[in-house]
């Protein structure tokens, strides 16, 4: 496996308790970016994306689950390789994998992660998990950045967040997100020489992002009405008409969250944007959190599981700090 060091023996590795501050934080990100650290494969940059990805989904105790990064880690990697057809490395094990998979459930090339079907999807998770993730990644990245992220354990499949690494990576998610992306776009152009890295870097920002939120717009109709979160007023029946819109942007949190999914028109969405909610909304959004939590509904419970609404104002409060633009209205 080349330059993953010892850290990939490890069954699991305690987190730095002690206060870390943030330039012990930096210093151990970028000695994983750095240019003076060797790459043979690019899991690491993977699996700190599946990290940032996965924040939001993280427990009170800080807890991720390695089916819950494993996921993330399938969906970027089958995006890059099977549907946009990027080489990883002729001997890498992830491409080997997802090829083999391929290949053995008849899919052909192109297809996105989120249009193979649902079972198939957790096939290959499980597979990526047990495969890549445990075997290679987690103890790894656990060494290079000095258990000052995370902890972890292999018996129970789960990494710990450490607290003062959990709020660094909310302050500084977008910049973090950013420079991972960017070394994963040059370490895959080297590997694909006749792509553009320009167009390379565009493409991976959004290669996890849903195609489609159908699924949950049709949630938050039964659930919650067919009216507008911010003007109240009854939204018109129809794709191109109703929209699902991310209060807090997809950009900022990278994550599908039914507790960050409101329903409004095309023509209000298309005019936020990527701007914030005043903030008269956070109480209203969270009066409709606590509606869903108290449903019957087993899927809503199951969306809504990790939902604590200190969080998502804190998650509001980083993403202003983040350069997202705050007080967004109807006009």
């Amino acid at each position: 496996m080349g330059n993953l060091s010892e850290g990939w023996r490890l069954k699991e590795g305690q987190g730095q308790y002690d206060v870390v501050s943030e330039d012990q934080i930096w210093t151990a990100i970028m000695k994983v970016l750095s240019p003076k650290s060797k790459k043979t494969t690019s899991y690491k940059f993977a699996f700190l994306r599946a990290v940032l990805e996965n924040l939001y989904k993280a427990n009170g105790e800080l807890e991720i689950t390695f089916n819950q990064l494993a996921q993330s880690f399938a969906k970027l990697y089958w995006n890059l390789v099977v549907r946009n057809g990027y080489s990883q490395g002729h001997q890498t094990q992830i491409e080997k994998e997802l090829l083999t998979f391929q290949l053995a459930n008849n899919i052909p090339n192109g297809v996105t992660f989120d249009s193979i079907p649902a079972e198939v999807q957790v096939l290959l998770t499980h597979s990526i998990e047990r495969n890549i993730l445990h075997k290679y990644v987690v103890g790894a990245l656990y060494v290079d950045t000095d258990g000052v992220l995370y902890g972890f354990s292999k018996q129970e499949r789960k990494v710990t967040l450490i607290y003062s690494g959990y709020e660094f990576l909310l302050k500084y998610q977008t910049v973090v997100f950013k420079l991972v992306n960017y070394e994963l776009a040059k370490f895959v152009q080297k590997k694909n020489p006749l792509v553009t890295q320009g167009v390379l870097l565009e493409e991976i920002e959004n290669i996890t992002q849903r195609e489609s939120l159908q699924q949950f717009q049709q949630l938050l109709v039964t659930n919650a009405g067919s009216t507008c979160f911010y003007t109240d007023r009854p939204l018109q029946q129809g794709n191109r008409l109703l929209a699902v819109d991310h209060f807090v942007p997809w950009s900022f949190v990278h994550s599908d969250e039914l507790w960050n999914f409101v329903l409004t028109s095309s023509s209000l969405n298309s005019s936020k944007g990527s701007k914030l909610p005043a903030e008269r909304y956070l109480q209203k959004l969270d009066e409709r959190n606590r509606h869903f939590n108290e449903m019957g509904d087993v899927y809503v419970k199951q969306y809504m599981e990790n939902y604590d609404f200190k969080q998502f104002v804190k998650l509001y409060e980083y993403a202003e700090l983040n350069g997202f633009e705050k007080g967004w209205m109807p006009a």
